[in-house]
Parts: structure tokens; C-alpha cells; sequence
């Protein structure tokens, strides 16, 4: 029970430098990665979860990914898109490491908007909340669950809501939190 109390803590804590101000994507610190730059798809996500696990500072790669207005309304419909910019933009906490040393495996799944809303695929593989907001996700938007595991093991730090907008990567965790907030 404390290890999830604790991941919800950071993954709220994740996106608390979303701007509700600027529709522009964040610009790059000195020290930041190429993780929203990397290619859209399976191969593009494992280089950005990989890069989180790995970083010294991944509360530098957490900003870089935190979507913009524009972000929002790419994913979702326009009420929900709204809603989460604000819900987002509430906070700024600091974010530590999202993974502990011995976490060196990455177990990563996906699951479409379609899928989603069907509960089909991978779809069972992300937290139940999803079912709340799958009706909207726009069509064609592919989101990614992740965990961070000790080699061998199932269970781990766990993580969801990451997403190719398109033109760069963003991370929303636990979307259906907009609904509850």
C-alpha cells in the first residue's frame, strides 16, 4: 500500500510543470535530454522511459516532457482538454528518482484510444481509471504503461500516461484524476 500511495505522489508530481500559460512546447534546458525528440511508437517510448530510469536529474526530462495546451487539445476532446491543462498546471513539486538502482528492467505496454474504449489489447495492462477517460481520447492516440522492475521480477515502480502527440513526446499519468479533481 505504501509503494502505491507513493507512486501516485510522483506521478502527480510529474506534470507539475505543465504551463497554463504558454501553448508553446517548454524550452530546452541546458542539461536536458533528446527524450521529446525521440521518435513516435514502441521504439521511441523505450528510449524515453529508459532515459527517465537512468538519469541523474529526471526532474529536468519530467519538464521537458510536460504537455502544452496544444498538447492537450491534440489528445483529448475539447471539455476534457480543458479541464486537464488546468488540472496539470495546478503544481510544481520536485521530482525525484522514478526508479530504485536495482529496478534495471523496463516492462513496457501500449494500448490505442480504440483499444481503450474496447478494452482490447494491451488495454487491461493500464489502471482502471483509463476506462473513465477513453471516451476523450481522440482517435488514433497511443498511450504507454511502463514499469521499472528488478530483473526477474513482475512488480515494480509503475507508471502510465506517456504519449507521442505527434511531433514530440509528452507525459500525462493518470489522466482520469481531471475527473475526480
Amino acid at each position: 500500500m505504501r509503494i502505491a500511495a507513493a507512486c501516485a505522489v510522483v506521478a502527480l508530481s510529474l506534470v507539475g510543470a505543465c504551463s497554463s500559460n504558454s501553448d508553446s512546447p517548454p524550452k530546452a534546458p541546458v542539461q536536458a535530454s533528446t527524450a521529446a525528440s525521440y521518435p513516435a511508437g514502441q521504439e521511441g517510448a523505450e528510449k524515453v522511459v529508459e532515459e527517465l530510469r537512468t538519469s541523474a536529474d529526471p526532474g529536468v526530462l519530467v519538464k521537458g516532457l510536460a504537455p502544452t495546451g496544444d498538447d492537450f487539445r491534440g489528445l483529448f476532446e475539447a471539455d476534457f482538454a480543458a479541464k486537464a491543462q488546468a488540472f496539470y498546471s495546478a503544481s510544481s513539486p520536485e521530482v525525484g528518482a522514478l526508479a530504485k538502482p536495482e529496478q534495471t528492467e523496463v516492462k513496457l505496454w501500449s494500448a490505442t484510444s480504440e483499444d481503450l474504449k474496447a478494452n482490447s489489447g494491451d488495454a487491461g495492462q493500464f489502471p482502471g481509471g483509463y476506462a473513465k477517460i477513453a471516451q476523450y481520447l481522440k482517435p488514433g492516440v497511443t498511450l504507454y504503461r511502463w514499469k521499472y522492475v528488478k530483473p526477474g521480477a513482475d512488480s515494480g515502480m509503475a507508471y502510465d500516461g506517456l504519449v507521442h502527440t505527434g511531433s514530440r513526446w509528452v507525459w500525462i499519468p493518470k489522466p482520469w484524476r481531471v475527473l475526480e479533481g
